[in-house]
């Protein structure tokens, strides 16, 4: 009884940690620096984490794990409600049109794929919280902030692909 009380625990917790990893990076990524630009150009760390789950284990990081990461962004952040939202679920919907393209490509393969989604999502997030605020928001924050973003992608796949290894096992 209490092997198997061990295998649920166990069974439980590989399948949160993708969720878990992904909110405490979002919430690390928040951590106000004493460097001046560095407080307003973030990478976008919800992103990254939704599309790598998706890319390498879409059975552990569903709808669900994607929507509470958008509302544990927009609680984080000071932008208009449902705009992180909207984000990571374009994500999602690009992700899982995409995957077919991308699924067991090279990392570079990988790496273009989520600098062009993340274009995408990046722009459609500005159009949306323009609108929100009736006029066009300057674009060089998105810029910086897309380039922190593409930049910062492969040491955090590298540090989730970890995770991944490490503490994620196949059900046999």
């Amino acid at each position: 009884m209490a092997k198997e009380l061990d295998e649920n625990i166990t069974s439980v917790f590989q399948r949160l940690l993708p969720f878990a990893v992904s909110a405490l990076l979002l919430l690390f990524s928040y951590v106000p620096f004493d460097f001046m630009f560095l407080n307003s150009i973030r990478p976008a760390m919800g992103m990254i984490c939704v599309y790598f789950w998706l890319q390498h284990r879409p059975d552990l990081f569903n709808l669900g794990s994607v929507f509470c990461l958008g509302v544990l962004d927009d609680v984080v952040t000071s932008s208009p409600l449902g705009s992180n939202i909207f984000e990571l679920l374009l994500m999602y919907v690009l992700v899982n049109n995409t995957s077919r393209f991308l699924n067991a490509k090279p990392f570079v393969v990988l790496w273009y794929g989520f600098a062009l989604l993340a274009l995408v999502t990046m722009l459609s997030r500005w159009l949306i919280v323009s609108v929100y605020y009736s006029q066009f928001l300057p674009l060089s924050m998105l810029a910086f902030s897309y380039m922190a973003t593409i930049a910062v992608y492969p040491l955090i796949s590298l540090l989730l692909a970890f995770v991944q290894n490490n503490f994620i096992q196949d059900d046999e």
